[in-house]
């Protein structure tokens, strides 16, 4: 049997003075482990850390506060045992700056200055650069296979500036004969701008479709976060301006163009003769300074050069960004984050002061990390497992706690509902876990897989064995409701005490858990299109995708792709980035065999894998 902590039961308020006055005894005292929790947790989800987004001030207070928390429960620096932060880059959200115009000249040599955020905007996914070249009207931007539709058929837009309507033909037909009904992704910015870069056109104008009420333009931050599909300068123009142009020219508006293809499925493209465009855009997409907050506890014995790796992300979303599920904001609103992630950094806090006030350490070494860069694509996890303080192959496990403040019971058990990742992750975790929780008795929902949307990921693809806590979703997730009266501190201090026990288990059992790879697993996002079972380095700027892993056993495994490989080409179509990789492998069908081009120690090889 299990070595399991009792300490941590509550301590039993005397009855005091009941005999005295009116007999009535003292309050009852707050638990003070829970009081302290309770103020970590309310400081990091307060105002003054701003939501915690890597842009933000306040993300740089909330590391601040994990490395003074560290140093007061005796962890040494993780960093050359100088410093408490991991620093590393990550690329932020596009800034609009510098010189932003637009002006269109006619065939009798009329001109047209536009007017920024009146009659045009560029768009957060621009490049920024300046173009002056022939205007071509190129309808929907769409191609697809099904219907043999093709907006760029029988039309040269290699440098010149292309004008692409949103949406798609009978884009509101339930009928719609787009490749099976997948008008959605035709309708994608995305796919049309990666139309465009395959023809080479040298910049993008957008228009609203008919049904586009008020002819908005596009707010610019919505898509100033992620990589770029193309460099080529991208612009938000209004309906009048393109209806000026088709008049002078093709005396004809977008309105009638629209009607016209919804009837017959038929393109409509054709230069717009006479018309230049000439414009600039200021976009610039800057480098930031980020960090991990890594304090460390050494142990002692003959496990010692072993370490275990405690773990939770500490940033969020900021003031909001394109994660935000909220709707109808009129202004950036602080999401605080409490649950996410404040609840996992506040338990991983909660954690180092419990193992610090412990006077022997005999066992594995134990590595607190808070992570950034989570909510951008597990960037700080990932370079962190690039870099780590400790080698990874002295690394035994990694335990993550991520989203552990919103325990409630299970409506038909009404057990308190926990899950718990990463349990086929090593041969002993199952029963281990199920161990441990006697004590508890929580209602465990069990995953054996270390693939999923945390920092945990990253690890297990680098072969280490993980476990994973998390509470559950709910209505205030990635939302500015996220707030801190809103958190089960008992439950998150309940959840702290099993995962106390957990990691005492694995820093002094004798045998090091072994690697277990366990196939399928939940991935990051909500694709539906072919899987390929990789891990992209979200934050590389070279071309094409940089791998950070792939899923034992998925088909970029099983058809010899590596960690390091970079993807550059998919059935001969360039690969730019991440967001490329997206929209073209959204092309194909899942179960499809296809043709990647990869770039493995600077040499090209052609590799074919069969999809999932």
């Amino acid at each position: 049997m299990l070595s399991l902590s009792w300490h941590r039961r509550r301590p039993v308020i005397a009855l005091v003075g009941l005999l005295l006055l009116v007999g009535v005894g003292p309050a009852a005292e707050e638990d003070p482990v829970e009081a302290r929790m309770k103020k970590d947790i309310t400081y990091l989800a307060s105002d003054e850390c701003e939501g915690r987004g890597v842009e933000t001030k306040g993300i740089n207070k909330a590391a601040d506060y994990i490395a003074a928390e560290f140093k007061k429960a005796g962890l040494t620096p993780g960093v050359d045992g100088k410093s408490y932060f991991q620093p590393f880059n990550m690329t932020g959200t596009s800034k609009l700056e510098g010189n932003n115009t637009l002006v269109l000249t006619g065939p009798q040599g009329q001109q047209i200055e536009l007017v920024l955020h009146k009659q045009f905007r560029p768009l957060g996914l621009s490049g920024a650069g300046k173009v002056s070249a022939p205007v071509v009207f190129i309808g929907y931007g769409a191609k697809t296979k099904d219907i043999g539709y093709d907006d760029f058929k029988g039309v040269d837009v290699k440098d010149k500036v292309v004008v692409i309507l949103r949406k798609t033909p009978r884009f509101d037909n339930p009928n719609t004969p787009f490749d099976g009904g997948r008008q959605a992704q035709h309708a994608a910015l995305a796919e049309k701008l990666v139309n465009a870069a395959d023809a080479k056109a040298a910049a993008v104008l957008f228009v609203n479709d008919r049904n586009a009420a008020g002819d908005p333009l596009i707010d610019f931050a919505q898509m100033s976060f992620g990589g770029r599909v193309s460099d080529a300068p991208v612009i938000h123009v209004r309906r009048s301006v393109v209806d000026a142009m088709l008049q002078s020219s093709a005396g004809t508006n977008l309105k009638d163009i629209e009607q016209d293809i919804d009837r017959d499925l038929k393109p409509r493209s054709a230069d717009l003769t006479g018309w230049t465009a000439t414009l600039e855009t200021g976009v610039r997409r800057p480098k930031l300074d980020v960090k991990n907050v890594v304090g460390i506890l050494e142990g002692s014995g003959p496990l010692a050069k072993e370490t275990i790796v405690i773990g939770a992300h500490y940033d969020h979303l900021g003031y909001g960004n394109h994660s935000s599920l909220a709707k109808g904001l009129k202004q950036p609103t602080i999401h605080f984050g409490a649950d996410d992630n404040g609840s996992g950094t506040t338990a991983l806090i909660e954690l180092a002061r419990r193992f610090g006030a412990k006077g022997k350490r005999e066992g594995r070494r134990l590595v607190f990390v808070g992570f950034s860069g989570e909510e951008s694509g597990l960037i700080g996890s990932a370079n962190y497992c690039k870099k780590p303080v400790i080698p990874l192959a002295d690394t035994a496990a990694m335990v993550n706690l991520d989203m552990v403040g919103r325990l409630r019971p299970d409506p038909k058990t009404k057990k308190d509902k926990l899950e718990v990742h990463g349990t086929g992750t090593s041969k002993s975790f199952d029963d281990l876990i199920e161990a441990l929780n006697e004590n508890y008795g929580f209602q465990l929902n069990k995953r054996p897989g270390g693939m999923g949307p945390s920092d945990h990921q990253s690890f297990y693809q680098q072969k280490v064995p993980v476990f994973f806590f998390f509470t559950g979703d709910h209505p205030d997730y990635h939302r500015p409701s996220d707030t801190a009266d809103k958190i089960n501190v008992a439950g998150m201090r309940r959840i702290t005490d099993l995962t106390e026990d957990l990691v005492s288990h694995l820093r002094t059992v004798a045998d090091r858990p072994q690697y277990v790879a366990v196939s399928g697993g939940t991935t990051t996002g909500s694709f539906s299109g072919p899987r390929l079972g990789i891990m992209p380095n979200y934050d590389d700027e070279g071309p094409g995708v940089l791998l950070n892993g792939v899923s034992d056993g998925g088909p970029a495994s099983k058809a010899g792709l590596k960690t390091g490989d970079r993807i550059i080409e998919i059935e001969g179509q360039a690969v730019r980035n991440f967001q490329t990789y997206m929209t073209v492998i959204s092309r194909h069908k899942r179960g499809d065999t296809i043709n990647l081009t990869i770039q493995r120690d600077n040499k090209k090889m052609n590799i074919k894998v069969a999809t999932e």
